[in-house]
């Protein structure tokens, strides 16, 4: 999944109409819409899901709440203030030093203007999950069921209200349903195995309805700013869904990890945290040499891959603690 992430990032997925601000509503469903919107961007709600299934699937304490907080607030303390110096030194620090409460909201909310806003919203998550986890249980499949419809009323909102921030990638909005979903499902795993086809054939069907009702009804102007194209990263129900799906499917025990997806798996995050750093440098190197703008595209990304790969696991054995970078 982390693959996606930079795929994505790159523009590896291409781009419809969907991406014009001029030509929008002119645009038909595509097979890069399908690639960007329902493959490329499944990356960070199921790290989300991973993350939230795998704390809800021991027994809540403060403790533990406090322990995973804490590993997650060392990330986002070290990699956007590691990027951001990077790319524009000191001067970076302090032109995201907020001016008002809003614009320090905004700020937190997408981790300095960084792509480590996953680390905010995975904080608000585990917060959000922590209570749900200590409600009585016949209140928690109420209180899903209703994040997902508000999940799913968002975008008309944002559309009628024109406040953008409401359906924003970076929105830890987008994933509280999804939190509650992988706690459920964490609660409930036994059952959900034991009807294991139904449980597949709802989300997928589900999945699919709400792919449509997005694509019908979630798109609009009121989408590009932040992200140039016209429907919703992360506002989206058909999403939850679809990691539904995936995580399913993840659990057959007939699947078996090699050493290579395990090793791809273990260097997830070290991908996901350090790509940033690569993809300008490499785009730059890459271009040199190689004249096809779609070559060098895809040439760049499997480079930013490998490298991200490389670096992390130097960097994990010699420089860096392992909460940082794995």
């Amino acid at each position: 999944m982390s693959i996606f992430v930079v795929v994505w990032h790159m523009g590896g997925g291409g781009q419809s109409l969907v991406f014009s601000k001029d030509e929008y509503l002119k645009h038909v469903f595509t097979a890069s819409d399908f690639v960007n919107f329902h493959l490329l961007l499944l990356a960070v709600p199921t790290f989300i899901f991973v993350s939230i299934y795998l704390y809800a699937s021991k027994p809540v304490s403060i403790i533990r709440l406090k322990k995973q907080l804490g590993r997650v607030f060392i990330l986002l303390s070290f990699w956007p203030i590691a990027l951001t110096l990077y790319n524009n030194s000191y001067q970076g620090l302090l032109s995201i030093i907020p001016n008002s409460p809003a614009e320090f909201v905004y700020t937190v909310l997408r981790a300095g203007n960084t792509v480590y806003y996953f680390f905010t919203s995975l904080i608000i998550c585990l917060l959000a999950v922590h209570f749900f986890l200590q409600l009585d249980r016949k209140f928690q499949l109420p209180i899903f069921l209703v994040s997902i419809v508000l999940l799913a009323v968002l975008p008309q909102l944002t559309m009628t209200t024109g406040f953008y921030p409401l359906s924003a990638y970076w929105s830890p909005l987008n994933f509280i349903p999804l939190s509650f979903s992988a706690a459920l499902f964490a609660q409930n795993q036994n059952n959900i195995l034991k009807y294991r086809r139904i449980a597949l054939l709802l989300s997928v069907v589900l999945c699919a309805l709400f792919s449509v009702f997005e694509w019908k009804y979630s798109v609009g102007q009121i989408f590009f700013p932040g992200q140039g194209y016209a429907i919703p990263a992360y506002t989206r129900t058909s999403l939850v869904f679809a990691v539904i799906t995936i995580f399913i499917l993840a659990l057959d025990p007939r699947i078996r990890a090699n050493r290579a997806i395990k090793y791809m798996a273990k260097y997830s995050l070290a991908l996901y945290c350090l790509h940033p750093f690569l993809i300008s440098p490499v785009n730059k190197y890459v271009a040199i040499f190689v004249q096809d703008e779609t070559v060098a595209l895809y040439v760049s990304i499997m480079l930013v891959v490998v490298f991200s790969y490389s670096i992390g696991t130097l960097l994990r054995k010699y420089y860096l603690r392992e909460e940082v970078i794995v």
